[in-house]
C-alpha cells in the first residue's frame, strides 16, 4: 500500500506546483495591498486632511501592491512555461498511441569521392553552353582584363 502512495507522489512535480502556488499567492497579496492602499488614498483625498505621511504611506502601498501583482503574474507565466516544457517529456516517455514511425527516404551517406566525375568528358560545346562566351585571349586583351567593355558614367549634373 505504501508503494501505491509513492507512485502518486512521484508523478507530482512539487517544484512546479510550488511555483504555481507562489504565483497565485503573490498576485493575491499584491491585489489586497493595492486595493487597501488605494482606499486609504481615497479617504485622504475626501477628508481634506493635511497629514501627508498617511498619503505617502498609501501611495507607497499602491506601488508595492502593483509591483507584487506584476511579480505574481510573471511567476504564473514562468510556471506556465515550465509546465509546457515538462509536459512533452512526459508524453514522450509514455509514447503516443497509434503513431507509426515515418520511413526514411533519404540517403544518409554522402559520396564525396568524385569517382563519377571525369574532367575529360566536358567538351568545348558544353563549355560554351555553360559559360556563354567563346573567344580567344586576344579578344579578351582588347576588351580589358575583365573581358567586358567598361561603361562610361554620365558627366552632366542634374
Amino acid at each position: 500500500m505504501s508503494r501505491n502512495k509513492s507512485d502518486v507522489l512521484a508523478k507530482i512535480n512539487v517544484p512546479l506546483a510550488l511555483l504555481w502556488l507562489a504565483g497565485f499567492v503573490v498576485t493575491a497579496v499584491g491585489y489586497l495591498v493595492m486595493t487597501s492602499s488605494n482606499a486609504a488614498q481615497a479617504q485622504f483625498a475626501s477628508s481634506g486632511s493635511q497629514d501627508y505621511a498617511t498619503y505617502f504611506t498609501a501611495q507607497s502601498g499602491s506601488t508595492l501592491g502593483t509591483t507584487l501583482m506584476g511579480a505574481g503574474v510573471l511567476g504564473l507565466l514562468l510556471a506556465l512555461a515550465a509546465h509546457v516544457k515538462t509536459r512533452p517529456a512526459e508524453i514522450a516517455e509514455g509514447g503516443v498511441v497509434g503513431a507509426e514511425p515515418a520511413e526514411d527516404f533519404f540517403d544518409d551517406e554522402l559520396d564525396l569521392s568524385g569517382d563519377d566525375l571525369d574532367a575529360d568528358e566536358i567538351s568545348a560545346d558544353d563549355a560554351l553552353e555553360t559559360t556563354g562566351t567563346a573567344g580567344t585571349d586576344d579578344e579578351a586583351a582588347a576588351l580589358g582584363e575583365a573581358g567586358v567593355a567598361p561603361e562610361l558614367e554620365p558627366t552632366t549634373a542634374r
